[in-house]
């Protein structure tokens, strides 16, 4: 029986995500852009709340609303996979 918790206060701060993940947030404020990694964007079109980790792409549309999620649709993972991914399986 697999006894793993979620917990989402252990996902790792928004800001701290993208920058591993390559991707260079630009601009100031709550709401920064970066080039979307989800289609073939030469301009930030990518729009990610750094408080919360929420974004969405002005051109092709994705969205999400935190790390998880962002995770998950970059990587192609499942929940559990991509929690697993970001320590957030307890």
């Amino acid at each position: 029986m697999n006894t793993a918790r979620f917990e989402r206060s252990t996902l790792p701060d928004p800001v701290a995500y993208f920058n591993r993940e390559g991707l260079r947030l630009v601009g100031r404020g709550r709401w920064r852009s970066v080039v979307c990694p989800f289609h073939d964007d030469a301009r930030p079109s990518l729009r990610v709340n750094v408080d919360t980790g929420a974004y969405k792409c002005m051109a092709c549309g994705a969205k999400g609303g935190d790390v998880l999620a962002f995770h998950r649709q970059r990587h192609g993972l499942s929940f559990v996979q991509a929690a697993r991914d970001l320590g957030a399986m307890a």
